[in-house]
């Protein structure tokens, strides 16, 4: 897979670890970076995008954990970085062939970034187009499908 990456110096595991599946890649390790105040040099953030796309969804769902812990409970971010985190798990959960926990994490996750768009007259925060990146979700929860197209994160305003 040949996708750009934002954050191309931070790993990518070789195979996407699947819990009951298969065991994760001893090499990969997530670098817990100090997180910046601009989305376009988070690397945490960043990391966490590279993973979802290339289909890593348990790291990047450990990726964003790491940068949206440490933040305040109404913080817009910490909303945003929690929907982004459902997300992924949701997709790792339709892969594992759970689509009732894909449908009810996804329903959370949906609803974060909802809350999100609505404050957000572009329709994008940090980069991320969030009615494209539900439509995309809502398709794949819907449809239940292990072997789905998978979404891709691109981020706007990037360079």
């Amino acid at each position: 897979m040949n996708l750009p990456r934002y954050n191309p110096e931070a790993p990518i595991p070789a195979i996407p670890y699947q819990p009951g599946k298969n065991q994760r890649d001893p090499l990969f390790q997530i670098t817990h970076e100090t997180p910046s105040p601009d989305w376009k040099t988070d690397a945490s953030f960043l990391h966490g995008v590279d993973l979802f796309n290339h289909r890593c969804y348990w790291e990047a769902h450990e990726a964003w954990e790491h940068r949206w812990l440490p933040l305040v409970h109404d913080d817009p971010l910490r909303i945003f970085l929690q929907g982004l985190i459902q997300a992924s798990a949701s997709l790792l959960k339709v892969r594992l062939e759970a689509p009732d926990s894909a449908t009810t994490i996804w329903h959370r996750g949906r609803t974060r970034l909802q809350l999100i768009e609505q404050d957000c007259p572009s329709g994008t925060y940090q980069g991320v187009q969030i009615a494209k990146l539900i439509t995309s979700m809502d398709q794949i929860v819907t449809h239940k499908n292990p072997i789905f197209d998978a979404p891709f994160i691109e981020l706007l305003g990037w360079n």
